[in-house]
């Protein structure tokens, strides 16, 4: 059979252009860097809400702490301000919950 069905010797014709096609690896390489960036972003962002609810409740601890303190019963200043930071405290844990 002399017959050939594909002829050899001829370049193939491009669909893309050599243009668009550096083009589009610019972007997509674009893209990567940005999923990439992105996830980064998405672990540090999970780090510091863990940490801002570490660092809530502790100051909540704190806070009921020195509320509990004896200095409480004998100066009442002191217990109002004591007072007023353990709502604070609490107020800040939950919204670092909500959020």
């Amino acid at each position: 059979m002399s017959w050939i069905p594909f002829k050899i010797g001829q370049p193939k014709k491009q669909i893309v252009s050599k243009t668009v096609e550096r083009d589009f690896e610019r972007e997509y390489d674009k893209l990567q860097k940005l999923e990439d960036q992105t996830k980064k972003l998405h672990k540090d962002m999970k780090k510091s809400t863990e940490a801002d609810l570490a660092m809530s409740k502790a100051a909540v601890k704190i806070s009921g702490d020195l509320l509990n303190n004896p200095l409480c019963e004998q100066d009442q200043a002191f217990l109002e301000s004591m007072t007023a930071l353990d709502t604070a405290m609490r107020r800040m844990d939950t919204f670092n919950q909500e959020k």
